[in-house]
């Protein structure tokens, strides 16, 4: 269906809305007991991912189909465990033109950008709509963060304006199947050439026939070449917009990206003491925020003790560790420090490490290490740095990757300085020594 505005005058601001028509027939096809949706029909189940590394295999397969007609919609949880936008009611209203996503709570999200790429995920409450693939077999990304979802108002308007910008993702391609005028032109054209073809063979008189028959033919020609030139203008031109939309929705989206992560900076330095703010740097923080690529072990540890030196130390022994360390994912390592040194360090502060834990999802934290460590003198040695003028034991640790790939594993030992009230960092690097190797 397409709709033609007569005029610009708008008196209330649009707002997209599923047709009431749609839910009719849903509602109907669900109640009838013979009758369903054949499996082409988009949107009608509502799919899980993140229970394991191979849901997010199999679902980079269906992203990257060339056949996939329909967008998909990413939902993420919040790190609470809670979606932004209801995935039910959004498939719901997103079926027949989009197929809706979940991401489980509890999900292992670097797991997911790791198998999909950043661009293709959604972590912390973002949802991710992902377009149909172009020609070219590119697909786009547009990512709302959470906060910029809840700005938007209530539920029912951040619902509408997810579905107007799958829309944007849509209505290009759906447009191509409609049945246009200049198509409808060209077989009333053929059709009446073929009625004069018809009657001139019917001519007594073999000369005007055969005179009628040519200039038919050559008119049916003619009027075929320019209604095909007609069709493949159109054509190359509503390619071209959808290849300058492209370039726009990604421009904007870099420079959205940037713009959200200097306010970040903006407003962790605007939370900084008078005191504090005087010794701070925030160049290394700024370089970060304009480099394209990941930051280094070393890098993500200059950071966090030059933006919170009053909440932790960095000792030398993890400088060393962190400048041998080949870790490749820095942005997904400085997450997990900046969470030590705020949400963890908090909860510390407010009940103890069972309450501390919660900054952290499965898999990314322990408390202490394995029974055959702790119980070999020389193993528990690796894990000793000299703190204060004093060997320290540092059994927790944060935990990235499980592979011996070191490019892929990194582990961070530390130390919780209750007097001080500091995180003290002691080892930033490959994953130690254990009983096994």
């Amino acid at each position: 269906m397409k709709t033609d505005e007569g005029s610009t005058l708008v008196s209330t601001p649009v707002s997209a809305s599923q047709p009431r028509v749609i839910r009719y027939i849903v509602n109907n096809v669900a109640a009838a007991g013979e009758a369903a949706f054949p499996e082409a029909v988009p949107g009608e189940v509502l799919r899980p991912i993140g229970e394991d590394r191979d849901s997010y295999r199999a679902f980079s397969y269906d992203i990257h189909r060339r056949d996939r007609d329909a967008a998909i919609v990413l939902v993420s949880p919040t790190r609470e465990g809670v979606y932004v936008v209801s995935p039910t009611e959004l498939q719901n209203t997103l079926i027949g033109l989009a197929n809706v996503v979940r991401v489980l709570p509890g999900s292992n999200t670097y797991e997911m950008a790791d198998e999909l790429g950043r661009r293709m995920s959604a972590w912390n409450g973002a949802v991710n709509v992902l377009s149909i693939p172009s020609p070219t077999g590119a697909v786009r990304s547009r990512l709302f963060l959470a906060d910029d979802i809840q700005a938007w108002g209530e539920h029912p308007q951040r619902i509408s304006r997810l579905l107007a910008w799958v829309t944007v993702t849509t209505n290009v391609p759906r447009l191509r199947e409609h049945v246009r005028p200049e198509g409808v032109r060209l077989l009333s054209t053929r059709r009446r050439m073929e009625q004069r073809r018809a009657a001139a063979i019917k001519m007594k008189e073999a000369e005007g026939r055969q005179a009628l028959i040519e200039a038919s033919r050559q008119a049916e020609e003619e009027q075929e070449r320019a209604f095909e030139g007609f069709a493949e203008e159109n054509e190359d031109l509503l390619n071209e917009l959808s290849r300058l939309e492209d370039e726009l929705l990604d421009t904007q989206e870099e420079l959205r990206n940037n713009n959200f992560q200097l306010r970040s900076v903006k407003s962790q330095l605007s939370a900084m003491g008078t005191e504090q703010r005087g010794d701070f740097d925030p160049a290394p923080l700024l370089r970060l925020v304009a480099r394209k690529g990941q930051p280094s072990p070393l890098e993500c540890l200059d950071i966090i003790e030059q933006y919170h030196r009053d909440k932790c130390t960095v000792l030398d022994s993890a400088r060393r560790s962190a400048r041998k360390s080949p870790f490749i994912n820095g942005c997904e390592l400085l997450d997990l420090l900046i969470r030590l040194v705020t949400s963890y360090r908090a909860g510390l502060l407010d009940g103890g490490d069972a309450n501390a834990r919660r900054a952290f999802g499965k898999n990314e934290y322990a408390a202490k290490e394995s029974e055959s460590v702790m119980t070999s003198p020389a193993l528990r040695r690796y894990r000793t740095f000299d703190y204060d003028g004093a060997q320290v034991e540092m059994f927790r640790h944060l935990k990235v990757g499980i592979a011996d790939d070191p490019t892929q594993t990194i582990r961070v030992h530390f130390h919780w300085d209750g007097i001080r009230r500091k995180i003290v960092i002691g080892y930033c690097g490959e994953h130690l020594r254990v009983a096994s190797r």
